[in-house]
């Protein structure tokens, strides 16, 4: 097998004829470990970095405080909704309070109203109103000869007052009543 500098870490044993198999072996491939003492560190270099120019300097800056003042104002925006939203809340409560305590007053209301109906039927029955008629008004129960029948069932007539006529409209025709029109009567 060739050994290339640049694939010495790579096992290409796999890759060989078969003749070779007994070189397959992978305790052959592994160097030797130097005692910890004699390992070599690897080296370490300062890495320094570059002067910035006056204007990267101070686009830098302004970019920094673009940022800064993106993130204010989201912080702003969603401190505004929050607050917002808990006003809104608070709000929402107190309505509910206020609509159970007018609840509470309309059920209080009701039940005086239903009170006082009831005072107002136990006061005012019908034989009390017969007794107040009959005992402080001087009233008493109509009697049959007190009442007077109207006869509506004869023909309907027109009365005017004064001397003036009143002409029969079924018995004049269109062309009549076009003409009286135009004459002014």
């Amino acid at each position: 097998m060739a050994n290339y500098q640049k694939y010495s870490d790579a096992d290409f044993a796999r890759f060989e004829p078969r003749a070779s198999a007994y070189n397959q072996n992978a305790a052959h491939k592994i160097d030797p470990l130097l005692p910890f003492e004699e390992q070599t560190k690897p080296q370490m270099e300062l890495v320094r970095r570059k002067k910035k120019t006056v204007a990267e300097a101070k686009r830098e800056m302004r970019v920094g405080a673009l940022q800064t003042a993106k993130i204010l104002v989201i912080a702003l925006c969603l401190l505004s909704m929050f607050a917002a939203l808990l006003y809104s809340r608070l709000r929402a409560d107190e309505l509910q309070r206020e609509i159970d305590a007018a609840n509470a007053q309309l059920k209080v209301e009701q039940g005086e109203n239903v009170r006082l109906n009831m005072q107002l039927d136990s006061m005012i029955s019908l034989e009390k109103v017969e007794n107040y008629a009959k005992d402080e008004l001087g009233m008493t129960k109509v009697e049959g000869y007190q009442i007077e029948y109207i006869d509506l069932s004869g023909a309907d007539t027109v009365t005017v007052s004064g001397n003036k006529s009143v002409k029969s409209l079924s018995t004049e025709g269109p062309l009549q009543k076009l003409s009286e029109y135009l004459k002014g009567e």
